[in-house]
């Protein structure tokens, strides 16, 4: 049995939980907080889900945000853990209760510094995913110092740092997205009108007026958007993806390699998150020559320019690719992640690498 662990915060985490436990033979159980929809689940006979409580009492009530949190980071030794939360208590006593029970030969925490530490505490061999940004604080520090091995969502050629507190560098996996077994059709782009597809996701911010104004300026094209609060959504926008010419997204690990799946070309807006986590993706992407970032106060004139540029280079192979999906290294991304899960598990005792 491995166990994994998939946060709540957006659905990147639980989707990167299903393509990797599918990648692998044994069982699995997923113990995550985030509403998992029906007919998610590829393998139900194998992969389990054990649903965990939230660890706060509700939409907004994070760390940092509500005067009446008392020590949620324990002096600055921990990110969440704030005294008396019941739902925090709850979910430690369910997760620590699984492994007694089941006793899996490995867990991977996608990701949590506390249920990190919970699960090693219980002499739990441990592997964690390491986000990108800048993440030298003493919590993270603790988590990777713990671990068995560590991963990361994105291709050799950016980097495998030694994070903080560990001993060995992070093993980079590559892109893994739940469209990994599909392949663009080249028909599909690069012909009639050009096609802007604008992806808004359920982890991000407000609207962004500024892109209406963009859409306004190119009115010769089509513009799709998708997502956001009170937008249209799509269970499986595959299909939008391929047909774009180009795709206008924030820059989390999973939107990108679904992008790079697809083999899009890219204008990526990373939006503010702790330890400037799309930051850092979006400079990978635009460091390996695939797409055009634009900064959050980027002006009205630089986003259409970057659109603009963007559609220059992908109308001028039509049918053609932006080589984002070979250069993110999306093929056996997760079939990589699950070799390091069952390297840990044959042999607890040796670090992966």
């Amino acid at each position: 049995m491995i166990g994994v662990y998939a946060h709540h915060h957006g659905n990147g985490h639980l989707q990167r939980a299903f393509a990797v436990a599918a990648a692998m033979d044994d069982e699995v159980t997923i113990l995550t907080s985030a509403d998992v929809g029906d007919g998610v689940n590829p393998d139900p006979a194998r992969i389990r889900i054990l649903p965990l409580p939230l660890d706060h009492d509700g939409p907004g009530a994070v760390a940092g945000t509500i005067d009446h949190v008392l020590e949620p980071t324990a002096g600055g030794r921990l990110h969440w853990a704030p005294l008396g939360q019941p739902g925090l208590r709850q979910r430690t006593a369910m997760l620590t209760g699984w492994i007694d029970t089941h006793r899996p030969t490995v867990m991977w925490t996608d990701i949590s510094v506390e249920v990190t530490l919970a699960a090693r505490l219980t002499g739990t061999p441990v592997v964690s995913t390491v986000l990108p940004g800048r993440r030298d604080d003493a919590p993270h520090a603790l988590a990777h110092a713990v671990c068995s091995a560590l991963v990361a969502g994105w291709p050799r050629s950016a980097g495998a740092p030694v994070p903080a507190g560990a001993a060995d560098p992070l093993i980079p996996v590559g892109g893994v997205s739940r469209f990994a077994g599909r392949h663009p059709v080249p028909a599909d782009r690069g012909h009639g009108r050009p096609r802007v597809l604008h992806l808004r996701g359920s982890g991000g911010e407000g609207r962004d007026h500024r892109w209406d104004a963009v859409r306004e300026e190119l009115g010769e094209v089509e513009w799709v958007e998708l997502g956001g609060p009170g937008g249209r959504w799509i269970s499986d926008p595959w299909a939008e993806l391929c047909r774009a010419d180009v795709v206008i997204s924030a820059a989390g690990q999973s939107s990108v390699a679904d992008l790079a799946a697809a083999d899009a070309h890219v204008v990526a807006v990373p939006e503010e998150r702790p330890f400037a986590e799309q930051d850092d993706t979006a400079a990978k992407l635009e460091g390996l020559g695939h797409g055009a970032v634009v900064g959050r106060d980027s002006s009205v004139e630089d986003r259409i320019s970057a659109v603009r540029r963007t559609l220059e280079r992908s109308r001028s192979t039509p049918g053609a690719g932006s080589g984002l999906r070979e250069a993110w290294e999306i093929d056996g991304a997760a079939e990589r992640l699950a070799a390091v899960l069952e390297t840990v598990s044959s042999d607890p005792g040796v670090r992966a690498r």
